[in-house]
């Protein structure tokens, strides 16, 4: 049905009729409506049912509702194009026909600038054209006009759209500088130049002409030059004594016969003098600007041509003035002879001498010709005698540079009691002061000499496992040689000795030596011996800073020699991986392999720190399969977190089925019985496996096994050196200890100090030291000289690979943070409990007690949990979660894609409540908490693996680490945790090798909450991580009060 045509006509009182005709069906209707208040009231219509008393035809009803339409159409209000748009449109069009312009080459308007020079003032106005010119009259709105594009005529001959090509290419440059300076000053017919805009205008009119006005109008055409002008000065006899120099002016060269012509101009840019003369401006270069300028500017300004000087000042003047215009002017001398003039020079001597209480002396003397004085005393200085003012000016900034005192009597300049001014004397004034005069230096004073660093000789040689260090630091006295070691410490330049003389403190040989007994805790009494010994894992770090060390003559015995050449060329190692493992073992795994052997041989342990999912187990097998088929005797133990017992167990059996493997669980009776059989003899095992928790317990059945290996797997378990785990592994007795860890330092530095406690004791010093000299300068001070220090102690200790540099073909891992945001009851509950927690904080500090912190910790875990769900911690809570319903949309289009996802949350109860949804969707799903006993673990791993259960629930602790689930390819992490580490190590369960698939890993993060400030401290932390040692990550528990008050402060959801 179509409304072919309508028309409407309005009564009184609200009243219409309309008529129309209406299409139906090829046939055409007339319909008549009469309306009352928005109603019909009436209608008829030529169609069958047009006059029906059960209600209007559908024709009526068409016409009816197209009415309505139109006039709500009506009602809208009109809408009017504002001044902004129209500006835009003109814009973009003028934009258009500039293209049109440029393409046809239309660049053909030239501007001409007009130079007004009005003594120092200069003032610029612009012509545009092209045959003929016209005056710009107006530079602002001529700026408008190139800004906008505009077209603009300026008469018959001069019209054109203002675009930058529509003029000549001379002329852009111009034009660019006059859109920069009228943007500044809102000109409207001339634009004053100042200083630094001459510079500029003239470089763009450098070897142009250009059209020039002079006070009174007068006009003329200059060329713009870069050279220098010469003068024409005229120096004759002038009355009875004096002289009279005439400016007779300009010339283009000194040559003789040449006539100078007139100066019309002299003013000066930001750089540069001007002179304008004959046909000429002149750009003087810099040298020039500074000779000339004050004689040119003094003649344009007072209008004198002559310059009339006294008996007594033509030597100042001939000195001061014209010695200094000679290299620029054609000088013509009249009965004349300047050479008579030129003034004494001035003389400097100065006498350095030292008193009987060991001060020292400074007589300095300066004299014009015959006449002699002290420039301390200068008031009686005849008239007659012409100064040398600078010069004079210039020793006496030396002097005070360098002295203090003056005696009173003497007049002798004094350095007493300022060692600093003595030795800056020594070391650099004596020769200033030869630059500016001739210095006499006293018998007494030539035995203050400054020193350089003596030599040193190191020998170094290796015997029974320690490094035998022998030092010989010259002929220095005992005593003073420790106060110049303490003044190496305290970062002095220099020592005094007791016969007066420096001894310069630079890097030389005893600053190696002193940095070397500082940093590996050698003792005063030992250094002063010459006789040390250090453990010999000191190698690499002993060679490297003797080898930097200048001044030092070093020696070393081939035993030496060849463990450090072992420690730095793993890889040419002749270590053979066990025929077995041969083909089974990566190149990077065999590497790994040869360092842990390498290190082994002379008696070190380490820790293997590849990323997660490198196969760090399967190196440390090679290493024990090595050792038992080559017929060693002693057991091997393995320490690791309990979920782990059974996969060593499994991955032993798999790639070393030959080696005797017990796993000390079960009951404690009969954990003791097994190591009591292993002690008797009545049962060999190669390798034993246990977990921290049992190590601990059993530590005391440990005492009389002496093992070949301990491995401490995920070695951040012993990162707190007072736990009892760490004690434990530490008490066993072992000859070699590895540590495995994909993160050395997670939070402190100390957790790497106890690894290394762990692995070599006192590698690091006591934690006191480390503390002192490592952990506190780096974390508290940035100090990247300590952390250097450290990198270089502990860089042969550490192997750390990372996938993207070993793994070529392991596939890419995207990393997606996946925002949510509160419902409305959700919001509420989250910005009650800031609040609380906020008021907490604010009405007191935060204590030290452990009470008031774990209540801290408590209301922070209480904002994560509200972040996930709120019927976490509110049993009463019915409404939904912004994030799960986020979490279950990122669930459901995975398993439509056919996807396998691990989902991980730090709290099990979050798990229970995405579980149930799954479960409502009809999606099938494993969980694995802390709960879920180890047999368990290992079958549900080996089922998701096999099976087309698309969806693994896992607690963050409980499945973070020695789970192979590389069947998934999507990662879920509902809950940010505050340590990054913990959440690459979830994440690694999937994205590691075996993996064929993109892994995407999602992190669900709830919009402007204190998840949002967890995940900036986790980037922090990561960044940090690169290196094995972190310069600032800070733990949890150690937040101050203004931490989390930063951390929760502005969240609005």
């Amino acid at each position: 049905m179509k409304i072919i045509r309508m028309s409407a006509s309005s009564f009184w009182k609200g009243e219409a009729g309309v008529r129309g005709l209406v299409e139906d069906q090829g046939e055409v209707f007339n319909v008549n409506l009469y309306l009352g208040k928005g109603r019909v009231r009436d209608y008829s219509c030529s169609c069958a049912k047009g006059n029906s008393y059960k209600g209007m035809c559908a024709h009526g009803e068409a016409l009816f509702a197209y009415y309505k339409e139109r006039q709500k159409e009506g009602e809208k209000p009109t809408v009017y194009t504002s001044g902004l748009v129209h500006s835009m449109i003109r814009e973009y069009t003028n934009r258009e026909v500039g293209k049109i312009l440029a393409e046809d080459g239309m660049g053909k308007v030239s501007l001409l600038p007009v130079l007004f020079i009005e003594g120092q003032r200069l003032s610029l106005e612009l012509k545009a054209g092209e045959g003929r010119f016209y005056a710009i009259r107006d530079l602002s709105r001529f700026k408008e006009a190139v800004e906008a594009g505009s077209f603009v005529e300026y008469g018959k001959e001069l019209a054109f759209h203002h675009q930058k090509c529509a003029f000549s290419k001379d002329s852009q440059e111009l034009l660019s500088f006059l859109m920069a300076i009228t943007e500044n000053q809102g000109a409207e017919r001339s634009l004053v130049l100042s200083p630094m805009n001459r510079d500029r205008f003239f470089q763009l009119m450098m070897e142009r002409e250009l059209e020039v006005v002079y006070s009174g109008g007068i006009r003329t055409r200059l060329l713009v030059k870069e050279r220098d002008p010469a003068v024409a000065l005229c120096v004759e006899r002038y009355g009875r004594d004096g002289i009279r120099v005439l400016f007779q002016g300009i010339l283009r060269t000194k040559r003789e016969g040449e006539e100078p012509c007139v100066m019309n101009g002299c003013f000066e840019g930001e750089d540069y003098l001007y002179v304008a003369a004959g046909q000429v401006l002149y750009r003087c270069g810099r040298e020039a600007s500074e000779c000339l300028g004050p004689l040119l500017k003094q003649i344009v300004r007072e209008r004198e041509d002559s310059l009339l000087i006294g008996q007594k000042d033509i030597p100042l003047f001939y000195e001061r003035v014209l010695k200094h215009l000679r290299p620029f002017s054609r000088m013509v001398l009249k009965d004349v002879d300047l050479d008579a003039y030129r003034p004494e020079p001035l003389q400097a001597s100065f006498r350095f001498d030292v008193n009987e209480r060991g001060e020292l002396l400074m007589e300095p003397q300066l004299s014009y010709g015959s006449y002699t004085f002290h420039p301390l005393e200068d008031e009686n200085v005849p008239r007659t005698i012409c100064r040398d003012v600078p010069g004079e000016f210039r020793i006496s900034q030396l002097i005070q540079k360098y002295f203090k005192y003056k005696d009173t009597k003497s007049l002798h300049l004094v350095i007493k009691e300022d060692e600093d001014s003595l030795y800056r004397l020594l070391d650099a004034g004596l020769e200033e002061f030869r630059l500016l005069g001739d210095v006499y230096v006293s018998e007494k004073m030539k035995q203050w000499k400054i020193l350089p660093p003596p030599k040193v000789s190191v020998g170094v040689n290796v015997s029974s496992g320690w490094l035998k260090l022998s030092v010989d630091m010259g002929n220095i006295d005992p005593q003073e040689l420790i106060r110049i070691l303490t003044a190496y410490t305290q970062k002095l330049r220099y020592y005094r000795l007791k016969n007066g003389q420096f001894l310069q403190l630079g890097e030389g040989g005893l600053y190696t030596v002193s940095r070397m007994a500082s940093e590996l805790g050698i003792s005063r009494k030992e250094l002063m011996s010459g006789r040390m010994k250090v453990p010999a894992y000191r190698a690499m770090y002993i060679d490297s800073l003797l080898k930097e060390g200048t001044g030092i003559s070093y020696y070393q015995d081939q035993l030496f020699k060849a463990v450090v050449r072992g420690l730095k060329s793993v890889e040419d190692s002749e270590y053979q991986v066990p025929e077995p493992l041969q083909t089974v073992l990566r190149e990077y795994q065999k590497a790994g392999f040869r360092w842990m052997k390498t290190l082994d041989s002379y008696g070190f342990g380490g820790i293997l720190a590849d990323d997660m999912g490198l196969g760090k187990t399967l190196q440390v097998i090679a290493l024990l399969e090595d050792a038992y088929e080559n017929g060693e005797k002693a057991p091997s133990l393995i320490v690791c977190p309990a979920s782990l017992v059974y996969n060593w167990e499994h991955e032993i059996g798999r790639f070393a089925p030959m080696l005797g493997v017990c796993s000390l669980v079960g009951s404690s009776s009969r954990r003791e019985e097994k190591l009591r059989a292993l002690k008797d003899g009545t049962e060999r095992f190669q390798v034993l496996i246990t977990s921290y928790d049992l190590l601990k317990r059993d530590v005391e059945h440990y005492k009389n096994i002496c093992f070949r290996y301990q491995v401490a797997d995920e070695a951040q378990y012993i990162k707190n050196a007072s736990t009892f785990s760490a004690r434990a592994v530490k008490a066993i007795d072992v000859r070699t200890r590895f540590a495995l860890t994909g993160t050395p330092v997670e939070n402190r530095l100390s957790e790497l100090w106890s690894i290394f406690d762990y692995l070599m004791p006192g590698f690091l010093f006591s934690s006191q030291h480390f503390k002192k000299k490592y952990e506190g300068p780096i974390v508290r001070d940035g100090d990247e000289e300590a952390l250097k220090r450290l990198q270089k102690l502990t860089g042969p200790f550490v192997l750390r690979r990372v996938k993207k540099d070993v793994l070529k073909e392991l596939p890419e891992k995207l990393e997606q943070v996946v925002y949510s945001a509160f419902g409305e009851e959700q919001k509420k509950l989250y910005a009650v409990n800031v609040l609380e927690l906020k008021k907490k904080l604010e009405a007191g500090d935060l204590g030290d007690s452990g009470k008031e912190r774990l209540q801290i910790l408590k209301d922070l875990m209480r904002l994560r949990q509200i972040c996930c769900h709120p019927g976490l911690c509110y049993e009463n809570y019915k409404k939904g979660s912004g994030k799960l319903e986020t979490c279950m949309a990122l669930v459901r289009k995975a398993v439509a894609g056919e996807h396998k996802i691990l989902l991980f949350s730090q709290f099990t109860s979050m798990l229970g409540l995405i579980e149930e949804r799954i479960k409502e969707e009809g999606i099938s799903c494993y969980k694995l908490t802390g709960a879920t006993s180890k047999e368990e673990r290992s079958r549900l791993v080996d089922e998701f693996q096999r099976d087309g259960v698309p969806v693994f629930l896992i607690s963050l602790k409980a499945g973070g680490t020695g789970l192979n689930l590389t069947a998934a390819d999507i990662v879920i992490h509902y809950d940010p945790w505050w340590n990054v580490a913990a959440e690459n190590q979830a994440t690694d369960r999937s994205h590691r090798i075996g993996q064929e698939k993109q892994v995407t890993v999602y992190k669900l993060i709830a919009r402007n909450t204190i998840e949002e400030n967890i995940l900036k401290l986790q980037a922090l932390k990561q960044r940090l991580s690169e290196q094995i040692v972190t310069e600032g990550t800070r733990s949890l528990a150690s937040l101050t009060k203004e931490d989390i008050l930063s951390m929760i402060s502005g969240e609005s959801c």
